[in-house]
This record gives C-alpha cells, structure tokens and sequence, in this order.
C-alpha cells in the first residue's frame, strides 16, 4: 500500500495542522518526511502519535481522547504508566 493511500485512510498528526516544530518533538529532533511517516504507520501508532501531540500542546482532553482510541491495552498502557515520558521537551 502507498504512503498516499494510508494518508487518506488513516487520522495522524497531518490532519491536526502539526507544524516543525511539533513534528521535531515527536521524532526526537529528527525531522522526517510525510513519506517517512507513513511507510509504516498504523492507525494505533497515530493515535499514540496524536496523543502526544496534543500533549506537547497542553490540550489534555484531546489527548485523553486519542489514547483511548489506542486498541492494543499493552501499547496503550505504555502512555497510561508513564504519562511523564510521552514527550520530549
């Protein structure tokens, strides 16, 4: 499957306007393509990667909301057990 099919079937941090800055938090300083961002991804990693966007941006509720979206309970509780950590500042 292409990067600009699962683009389209798939809610990440592209459709909440994640601006350089925010995507440098996310990836640890790295700033990778749109491309790159997609090659692998899986609707509970964007949940997970929405989830810490809106942490980075203090919007607690829409952060609560993505983490429950996560299906996978081990993946999700990984956020649950050390919210602290989701991010780096």
């Amino acid at each position: 499957m292409s990067a600009v099919i699962k683009e389209k079937s798939i809610e990440s941090i592209y459709n909440h306007n994640v601006s350089e800055s925010e995507i440098l938090q996310l990836t640890n300083g790295y700033l990778e393509s749109k491309e790159e961002y997609f090659y692998a991804l899986g609707q509970d990693s964007a949940y997970a990667d929405l989830y810490r966007l809106y942490v980075i941006r203090h919007e607690v509720d829409k952060a609560s909301f993505y983490l429950e979206q996560i299906q996978d309970s081990g993946f999700k509780n990984q956020f649950k057990m050390r919210p602290c950590c989701a991010v780096h500042s």
